[in-house]
């Protein structure tokens, strides 16, 4: 692979304010758009991430590499420093699939400048970085550890399934089984019985009451009692992914989306949120009303989404981010994911290799693991 840049051509900056990436909107989305098929890592996403990040102890640090005037690489990081040691990590959780976002042929020098801005620069210590098993971007990461000494680790870290789309509804139906038809024929006869009911789809920025109609539903789910117990008004990431849905929606034509509801004598019963990204369509947020649970909304309401996009046939996968359980109704397959973990000294080195070593498992849960906690690792 090549990697034409030159050193002394190359500049690499630092932007810790939101609204300093902005401007930048058009050219990252562009960079955006040839690297990958990740929403999230659009200009818009990164910006509300940033600003949620700030409210958890975290400072925001867009790294921003440049060949002259030319944009070649952009890294989305947060960083924190605690009892003295310094620790970075994505500014994304691993559910969204962070990543690097690196021209192609300047990978090699973008992962140089950021890996010695990161160790060199701001001396920090622990690097945490989940990543696609796919990522092009992990052999250059591990070249560069061995080169600077720096401890490197992998582990397995949470996939996410994927449903292939290359087929009707019908075709994909018969390959389920009568009892998959079955399941959802008795969820809709249990729904005759309480009243009228139907699915409907809205565009996200075409419906104002999108968002109040998610909220209603959110404040009878089961997670309401989960965010009380920890001292949450709200789901902050849904807000966030909400308010760059929006955005970005206006300002980036290969990005959509939408929000379908179940809703049973006009009342919202459950709501899946789903974004469309170039040809793949993202299952980003569902939830229900935990009083109607013996329904089964979620499963229903997301088998009725399935379909439509399989008949309207504008995607070729659904990525449900995630690889819960439930998930097996509609696909076996799971693309792995891998944390990347880098340490720098003699103390992070023993803390890793405690970590990885299965005899000190005891040991690891019970001194290793809360310090691990406040680094980030």
């Amino acid at each position: 692979m090549s990697d034409r840049a030159g050193d002394e051509k190359v500049s690499i900056r630092m932007i810790s304010d939101p609204n300093s990436i902005r401007h930048m909107e058009r050219v990252w989305n562009t960079l955006v758009n040839r690297s990958c098929e990740n929403p999230f890592l659009l200009n818009g996403f990164v910006e509300r991430f940033m600003e949620s990040n700030r409210s958890k102890g975290w400072a925001p640090l867009v790294l921003v590499v440049s060949e002259g005037q030319i944009i070649i690489g952009i890294a989305p990081l947060i960083i924190k420093k605690k009892f003295g040691v310094r620790s970075v990590k994505f500014i994304h959780t691993s559910c969204f699939s962070p990543d690097f976002i690196f021209h192609n042929q300047y990978r090699k020098t973008c992962i140089a400048h950021t890996f010695d801005l990161l160790f060199k620069t701001l001396k920090c210590k622990f690097a945490d970085f989940p990543l696609p098993a796919e990522s092009p971007n992990l052999p250059f990461l591990k070249k560069q550890c061995k080169a600077n000494r720096v401890h490197f680790l992998i582990k397995p870290e949470m996939g996410h399934n994927i449903l292939p789309i290359g087929f009707t509804w019908t075709e994909f139906e018969a390959s389920k089984g009568r009892n998959f038809r079955r399941k959802f024929k008795k969820i809709e006869k249990k729904l005759d019985r309480e009243g009228s009911w139907k699915v409907v789809r809205v565009d996200g920025n075409r419906e104002t009451d999108v968002i109040r109609k998610i909220l209603a539903v959110e404040r009878m789910s089961w997670k309401e009692a989960w965010r009380v117990q920890r001292g949450e008004k709200i789901d902050e990431d849904l807000l966030m992914i909400l308010k760059a849905s929006q955005h970005t929606a206006r300002t980036e034509p290969a990005f959509k989306w939408g929000v379908w509801f179940l809703e049973l004598n006009d009342q919202p019963l459950a709501y899946s949120l789903v974004i469309q990204y170039k040809q793949v369509a993202f299952s980003t947020k569902t939830s229900y009303d935990e009083r109607y649970k013996k329904f089964y909304p979620s499963i229903y309401l997301l088998n009725s989404v399935i379909r439509e996009l399989i008949n309207k046939r504008q995607v070729k996968s659904v990525d449900f981010l995630t690889d819960l359980s439930f998930h097996q109704t509609w696909t076996l397959t799971t693309l792995p994911r891998v944390r990347a973990m880098l340490a720098k000294g003699v103390l992070p080195t023993i803390v890793r290799s405690a970590y990885a070593n299965e005899y000190l498992m005891k040991s690891r849960r019970m001194l290793f693991d809360p310090l691990l906690s406040h680094f980030a690792i």
